[in-house]
């Protein structure tokens, strides 16, 4: 009875710290450094102190929204009774220190920048969230992303590096519109304000097309004119057919498609950058 308690909560922890995005933000990370030349060792704890810092982030998302999730999302771990609040604490507290203890093996630049980062996913959770304005740290956390690794993996960024930023950002911004259409219903019976309860359902569909067409164009267009090697073209082009995918199933109705919808976008997102990456640098513009 007692290890099946342990399991309980040891799967309950699990889900309290939003498993796919902070591990797919830390497989980009670790896919970035090396694609920055990065040696396997470095690679690997800049992504390990993404993902404690998102882990946290992430537990911090759940106590923060306990009440709320008491009446619209009773499955969720703390109102579940799957794990108890001062666990939570000590999750956040735990995934925090190992976050930042790793980021900072590898330098004071990205224990710097995933300060910034652990920051501002804080003030989504506990500020922002629930607001109009909820879409501007989650497009801030990937656009910081790129900066994390490869500061991480080269120590520094040249001048043209700052020209992928704005895409990072709209890149984010694209993915915070796609999680906000997953829950669009949810969060209208429980009164709670996103970018997508503000632009309304078809609006909000027309500007994730909108944001994601731009932002595949804009990356295969500038990757041709640099010169792309095969493998880079071979990433990019899976990028565009997941995000395309992904744009589709957010359509649906149906929240759990929607969902698909956004986490599908996020990993063609994933892809797209890290073949973008891969084909300036191979130029030598990074």
């Amino acid at each position: 009875m007692r290890r099946r308690g342990a399991i309980v909560r040891l799967v309950g922890i699990c889900r309290l710290v939003h498993p796919f995005p902070s591990t797919l933000d830390a497989v980009a990370v670790g896919a970035i450094a090396l694609i920055a030349g990065a040696d396997a060792s470095v690679a690997a704890r800049l992504a390990f102190g993404m993902l404690g810092l998102q882990f946290a982030i992430g537990a911090v998302n759940d106590l923060a929204d306990a009440s709320r999730d008491r009446l619209s999302r009773p499955h969720k771990p703390l109102p579940a009774g799957l794990v108890e609040p001062r666990q939570a604490k000590a999750v956040a507290v735990l995934t925090v220190a190992l976050g930042l203890s790793s980021a900072a093996s590898v330098g004071p630049a990205p224990l710097a920048v995933g300060i910034v980062g652990l920051v501002d996913g804080l003030s989504y959770d506990l500020r922002l969230k629930g607001t109009g304005l909820s879409w501007l740290p989650f497009a801030a956390g990937v656009a910081l992303l790129p900066v994390y690794s490869w500061m991480g993996a080269t120590g520094g960024l040249r001048a043209a590096f700052w020209g992928i930023l704005p895409m990072a950002l709209l890149a984010g911004g694209v993915l915070a519109v796609a999680n906000a259409l997953a829950d669009i219903e949810r969060d209208r019976d429980a009164g709670a304000v996103s970018v997508a309860t503000v632009l309304g359902r078809d609006r909000a569909i027309r500007a994730n097309a909108a944001g994601l067409a731009f932002l595949q164009l804009t990356v295969v267009v500038s990757s041709a004119a640099s010169g792309m090697v095969a493998a880079a073209q071979a990433t990019e082009l899976a990028g565009v057919v997941l995000g395309l995918v992904g744009l589709k199933f957010s359509t649906s109705p149906n929240e759990q498609v929607g969902r698909l919808g956004w986490e599908v976008q996020a990993i063609g997102i994933v892809a797209l950058g890290a073949g973008w990456l891969a084909a300036l640098g191979s130029a030598g513009l990074l």
